[in-house]
Formats: C-alpha cells, structure tokens, sequence
C-alpha cells in the first residue's frame, strides 16, 4: 500500500471516528476512577447454583477461529516466555500469553511460539515487522493471537503492518492497542475495520500499570475502571459489536480482575501473575527456594537500551504465586465467586448484572486488612 493510500484510509478512519463520537449523546466524565476506588454491589441469588457452576469462559475470534476462552491474558513482557506460556494455558483450563517482542530476534521470537506448544498463544508484533517473518509465525499451528504493541495505538503508523497481516489472508485474531479514550478506541476501531478485518480487539489502558511510569513521566492516561466503563459504553452506543476490549493494566489482586471484566472481554495482567513462571533472570533465590521475583516496565533498561529517555521503572515483589497456574485459579475462583453474587451464570449475564458503588477513603481501607 503507497504512502497516498495509507493518508486516504488514515483520512477516512477519522472521519468516521469523528462522525461516531458525535453522535454519543452521553456526558463526557470528568472524573476518572480506578479499580480501587469503586467496589460491586451484592444483590441476590435466584438460582441454587454454586460458584463451580458458573460458565468463566469468553468467546474470542482468534487466528484459528472462534473459541471459548478464560479471559485472562499475559503480558507481553520479557520475562514471561514460552514456560509462562504452558502454565498459564494449564492444557486449556487457563488463559493466553502473549509472547514478548523487546530484545527478541525474529527466529527466536519464532522458537518462542513453538516451545509454547502445546499451549495457544499470541505474538506481540511492531510497527515494522519483515513480510518473510510474519509469513513463518502465521504458519505455526498454536498461534492465537497477534498483537500490535505500541504505547500509543490509536495511531496512523500502525496501517503499514496492519496491510502485511492482511496480505497474510488473516481476518480475525489481531489485537491492536493501547488506546486512552473514546477518540482513540473509535479511531483505532476505523483503522481495523478499513484495514478489512472483521473481527479484532482493541487494547484499553494508558499508565495503569505497576511498573508503568507514563502517567509521572508525560501527564497522560486517566483512572481505569471508569475509563473501560467510557468506551464499554462509547463501543454498545455505536454498534461496534466486531471490536472487542481487552482491559490491559492496573490488577493488582483478582477483585480488579474481576472488575475489569464488567467493561471489558478480557483482562490482560503482568505483576499479578508474578510466579516461578517467569524467566530465570528474574527470579530471586536462596537456596533453591524462590524469595522474589523482578519486575520492570518494558520500557526500562533492563529490557532495552536504545531509548535515552524512558518510561518505565522496575521493582522487587516478595507477594508472588507458586506458578502461573496457581495464579489463574485464583483469578478463576474470584471471578465465580463475584458472578454468585450478582446472580450471573455466565460472562453476558455478568456484565449486564453489575453494579458499582463509589468508595470512600475509610471504605477503601476497610475493604483491606485492617
């Protein structure tokens, strides 16, 4: 596709965006929450079902068609790898990784995806990206997903790449992010679906996560729970049925997990899923007993050291999970409970159950140990 193409389509999406936005006829906020700051109501139980009844699975369109999936995603980050990966599928029971790109070359990036098996993963993929490579990851039969990871995703530069996976055959299965507002979802939305995909999902989150330094380093990325509750709604409003949210950042226990999935179809988490799952280098021993594990921002040094000015940090966490495993079960077993109270047997039902209710400060710390 020639530059002039790419200006046309990147000249329609907006304009289409635009045309949506316009039309949203509810009050913009102006107060952003985070998961922390609103909890969800109780209310009852018609039906004698107990939590091990409930359906947690969600069905995603993937490379491969459409399947029903725990909706829990690993972050792209360098130290969860192709072990992660199989932990974290537990032979289908748990969720996808998404397998790292930063400080990867092409053909190890290839040996990750097939280490991975019999797990199904995804691929986080950049904005220059050669033609061969993306013909080879297409072809490995436990690919799911394929990624588009920049900070900025609702962004022209994108329908470049966007053009070679289509020329791939490839409609379905593409995840694009990450967006921070009703403005980017609808107009990374218009660069999918003009790129002529017909089923994708779209990244939701801009500095919410732990290690994520973007919001002190450029002022940018507003509360997360009320942003997916902006675009979950902006998204029903303008019959973006094709474009799925998948809430990226801010989990720090499977209550907000289990938060996000109101707003959203999938989750995706890197220091909640902090375990002996993740790679070597990261992992903190003595005497052959795990007692920490590293985590840094993708951004940081550790992962790369092109960039002079970055935003990302890194920190040792001492609370962590035995494995991935471990990790989804809990996720699993909060997600069920939740669904109990708000009388819901599956995801659909869940969703158009809940309620949340504001906190107040001593709310807040009541809610915790205390």
């Amino acid at each position: 596709m020639d530059t002039t193409a790419l200006d046309q389509l990147s000249h329609q999406a907006l304009e289409q965006a635009q045309t949506a936005i316009a039309s949203y006829p509810f009050p913009r906020l102006e107060t952003y929450y985070t998961f922390a700051d609103k909890s969800i109501i109780p209310t009852f139980l018609t039906r004698p079902f107990s939590r091990s009844q409930v359906n947690t699975r969600q069905l995603f369109y993937t490379l491969r068609g459409p399947q029903e999936i725990f909706p829990a995603f690993g972050a792209s980050m360098s130290m969860m790898r192709s072990r992660f990966a199989r932990d974290v599928w537990d032979g289908g029971n748990g969720g996808i990784h998404i397998l790292p790109r930063v400080g990867l070359s092409d053909i190890e990036r290839i040996q990750e995806v097939k280490a991975s098996a019999p797990a199904l993963v995804g691929v986080a993929l950049g904005i220059h990206e050669d033609q061969a490579f993306l013909t080879e990851l297409f072809q490995q039969p436990n690919l799911a997903f394929a990624s588009i990871d920049i900070a900025h995703g609702a962004n022209a530069a994108v329908l470049p790449v966007l053009a070679k996976i289509r020329a791939q055959g490839v409609e379905s299965g593409i995840i694009l992010g990450n967006v921070g507002s009703i403005e980017g979802f609808a107009y990374a939305y218009w660069l999918m679906k003009l790129s002529g995909f017909k089923h994708f999902a779209i990244k939701v989150g801009v500095g919410p996560g732990s290690v994520c330094t973007t919001r002190i380093n450029t002022g940018v990325g507003v509360g997360q729970l009320s942003l997916l509750e902006e675009i979950y709604r902006f998204r029903n409003h303008a019959g973006y049925a094709d474009a799925q949210i998948i809430a990226d950042g801010g989990v720090n226990a499977s209550g907000d997990f289990v938060k996000a999935l109101a707003y959203s179809e999938g989750v995706m988490m890197g220091k909640f899923f902090a375990s002996g799952s993740f790679e070597d280098e990261v992992l903190i021993k003595k005497d052959g007993h795990l007692e920490g594990v590293l985590l840094f921002g993708m951004a940081s040094s550790l992962v790369t050291e092109k960039r002079n000015y970055i935003e990302g940090s890194s920190q040792t966490l001492r609370a962590f999970h035995k494995d991935a495993r471990e990790a989804v079960s809990r996720l699993r077993e909060g997600l069920q409970s939740a669904m109990t109270y708000v009388n819901a047997t599956n995801l659909n039902e869940f969703r158009g159950n809940v309620r949340f209710a504001l906190n107040s400060a001593a709310a807040i710390t009541e809610a915790g140990v205390h």
